[in-house]
């Protein structure tokens, strides 16, 4: 696996960023602890629903893979259809929570729940450009290490401060902590990107321009299309599971199976 120049900088800001990323996958793990165990001690209450905390769990795990397995192995390997297999996987995860278990502007003010869809939105243009262009495997690495590593960097951060008006009366006392939360993560976004351009994250780096671009095998074609066809069809099943038959459901009439 390709490394970038190890520096008096890049050793601090590697570990910066190391912290930033474990501390986001505690939070997540974390919560899927709570929304089994503990429900009544989550942020976000929807998760205390049985099937939601599977949902969140099934996108944990698949943005973990894509983020530590698929997308680094694809890089180093240079290989187009993996890297966008791992990463349509993540996408087909994340429609379900982002449709019906969003609560960013409750728990964390309406600035950050804007943000976050601006963010959302912002993101998956810039995959399509991306995707849509000549083949630059920079692009691709800074796409994986900014874009994909950021859904844990503001993580921990964001909780932490969240604390500091998180009930009606902490947020009368301290009406400027939304503000700080959002400049903070919006910081992390940005120093992130930075760190990501000038190749400062040691353990992440583009893959070598003499390694010869991976040319996929049928067998390949059909595991990772498979994969996915297999996250897209798991996801819809449990998102079918949380929400029932749906509305339309009342129309067929009493004495017919629905």
């Amino acid at each position: 696996m390709n490394l970038s120049p190890v520096t008096p900088d890049s050793i601090v800001i590697t570990i910066l960023y190391s912290t930033l990323l474990l501390w986001g996958m505690w939070v997540g793990v974390r919560q899927v602890y709570q929304g089994f165990f503990k429900p009544q001690e989550l942020l976000n209450p929807l998760f205390g629903n049985r099937q939601a905390i599977k949902i969140f769990t099934f996108h944990l795990i698949v943005v973990s893979l894509d983020l530590w397995v698929c997308g680094p192995v694809s890089l180093h390997y240079k290989s187009r259809l993996w890297y966008w297999g791992g990463r349509i996987a993540l996408l087909s995860s994340s429609f379900s929570l982002a449709s019906y278990f969003n609560r960013n502007p409750q728990s964390f003010g309406a600035l950050i729940g804007y943000w976050v869809r601006f963010r959302n939105y912002f993101e998956i243009s810039l995959h399509v450009l991306v995707a849509s262009l000549a083949i630059n495997w920079f692009y691709y690495y800074g796409l994986l290490y900014w874009l994909v590593a950021y859904r844990y960097l503001d993580v921990g951060p964001r909780r932490l401060i969240q604390t500091l008006y998180n009930t009606p009366e902490k947020k009368a006392a301290r009406p400027w902590a939304p503000i700080l939360n959002w400049v903070v993560i919006t910081t992390i976004y940005v120093l992130a990107a930075v760190a990501v351009y000038h190749q400062k994250i040691i353990f992440a780096a583009p893959p070598d321009p003499a390694e010869p671009v991976h040319v996929a095998h049928m067998w390949e074609y059909i595991v990772v299309v498979g994969a996915n066809v297999g996250v897209a069809l798991t996801a819809w099943g449990m998102m079918r599971t949380y929400t029932g038959p749906g509305p339309a459901a009342a129309l067929i009439p009493s004495n017919e199976e629905p």
